[in-house]
């Protein structure tokens, strides 16, 4: 699919205007691009070793070029070029030009996905950063809870539960702070000890939302290796995006099955629901969604446990569409004598 550049450039090939896509390639604000030369973001476009903006411009005659090479770090990119003059409110000349990039240079490719990663790095640390403070605020309450109504025994369950999962996030957080490149280690677990306590955790937020929640695990399954935290929030991330998007009275199924994958045994967990479903610019988690989730508090969820599932050797999938509900599997492979 065709990239389509266009801006236009003052007498001293200054930018004045753009569209988006020019836009996102140089990832600024767009006062930032006001005033820049055009060839800081783009390669000079020529004509006999002339700037062909600057031709268009003390001749007053557009120029096409079609099919024309733009250098790159992998090779070269081509595209058809249109630059034609335009006058500018209150006199003066400019040019406006119009490009449709064929396909993208690989290299910039990369560049804009580490940009990207980038940016996403530096949200995760603020967020470690800001989360600390009301995590050590809850975690006092919960202890007060636990010391003021400790003859009942329910809260004793689930403020234990509290208790221990504050702890894990808040190692998990100094150990993301404090490490370059953050290596977390595994242990052989069972995926059904797991997802029963996790059924635990999101019990009275389905209760409150009138969802129905049901596990259908299948006994005797190996272990695999994993980081409990990480899965576990890969896993909480899909329940609460199914019980997010149910109408009130719908109903999630959580199966623990083993089956054959990839030439090797994989335990399979699949959260079904049978809401909505999906689009499919929805089910496309490839990419994290930095904007929508600065703007609206979400977006990285299902990168995330996509993210987390290559960390362990495993997959995601996601089945579904629009009124079919939505299936996420989650393959995690199995190592040693049980593979």
């Amino acid at each position: 699919m065709p990239t389509f550049f266009e801006f236009t450039v003052n007498d001293e090939l200054k930018l004045q205007s753009w569209n988006p896509a020019l836009a996102e390639l140089g990832r600024r604000d767009g006062q930032e691009l006001l005033g820049l030369d055009y060839y800081a973001l783009l390669p000079r476009i020529c004509q006999d070793r002339h700037d062909a903006l600057a031709l268009v411009l003390e001749r007053g005659v557009p120029l096409d070029f079609p099919d024309y090479r733009f250098p790159c770090f992998a090779g070269g990119v081509r595209g058809d070029v249109h630059i034609e003059p335009v006058p500018f409110p209150g006199g003066g000349a400019g040019a406006r030009v119009s490009i449709a990039l064929q396909g993208c240079c690989e290299a910039v490719g990369s560049l804009r996905q580490s940009r990207h990663l980038a940016d996403l790095g530096k949200t995760a640390s603020m967020l470690s950063h800001g989360v600390r403070n009301p995590l050590n605020a809850i975690k006092g309450a919960v202890v007060y809870l636990k010391n003021r109504y400790g003859n009942d025994a329910t809260l004793l369950e689930f403020t234990g539960i509290m208790e221990e999962e504050i702890d894990r996030l808040d190692r998990f957080i100094g150990s993301f702070l404090s490490a370059s490149a953050v290596s977390f280690g595994r242990e052989r677990h069972q995926v059904n000890a797991l997802l029963r306590k996790l059924e635990q955790f999101v019990a009275l937020q389905a209760q409150a939302a009138d969802v129905t929640l049901r596990l259908d695990l299948t006994e005797s399954l190996p272990e695999v290796d994993i980081n409990v935290f990480q899965v576990e929030h890969a896993i909480l991330n899909i329940l609460n995006n199914a019980i997010h998007a149910l109408p009130r009275g719908g109903g999630i199924c959580v199966t623990s099955r083993c089956e054959a994958c990839s030439a090797r045994r994989c335990v399979v967990v699949s959260v079904q629901d049978d809401g909505p479903g999906i689009s499919g610019s929805e089910g496309d988690f490839r990419q994290p969604r930095l904007a929508s989730a600065v703007a609206e508090g979400r977006g990285f969820g299902l990168f995330l446990v996509r993210e987390i599932m290559q960390q362990h050797g495993g997959f995601l999938e996601i089945r579904g569409g629009r009124d079919r509900g939505t299936t996420a599997r989650l393959l995690f492979p199995v190592h040693g004598s049980d593979a």
